[in-house]
């Protein structure tokens, strides 16, 4: 491993940030790049890390939903902390057994699930 998925991540966030005419070249030399240095197993993450960098450059949120079945209405329940430009993925999870998960950013996150709870009591 010649350079770090953070590095990659930087490359290819670039390249999206502001695409052009000749952006499929420079994916496809990134891409080699890779390949060349034995790195595709970091393809993974290098993927998550370029898609936060792109989103915090365009000043998007991703905010994931995640309950234990399908919420009714989702859209209204949840429209008050969601803006038009952020986006959203529910997640069904039966292990939660019940209530919410919700994870903005892939930092911040509320727990408020039943599974949580009952870690917790018996911790």
């Amino acid at each position: 491993m010649k350079y770090s998925p953070q590095i990659y991540a930087k490359a290819f966030s670039g390249v999206a940030a502001k695409p052009s005419a000749k952006s499929d070249v420079l994916v496809k030399n990134l891409l080699a790049l890779i390949k060349k240095n034995n790195d595709p197993h970091l393809l993974k993450k290098i993927y998550a890390r370029a898609e936060k960098l792109v989103r915090e450059q365009i000043g998007k949120r991703k905010i994931v939903i995640e309950t234990a079945r399908p919420i009714e209405n989702v859209d209204k329940v949840i429209g008050k902390i969601i803006k038009k430009d952020d986006i959203f993925i529910e997640k069904i999870n039966p292990d939660l057994i019940a209530g919410i998960k919700v994870v903005v950013n892939d930092e911040m996150q509320f727990d408020g699930s039943m599974q949580k709870k009952i870690k917790n009591l018996f911790s």
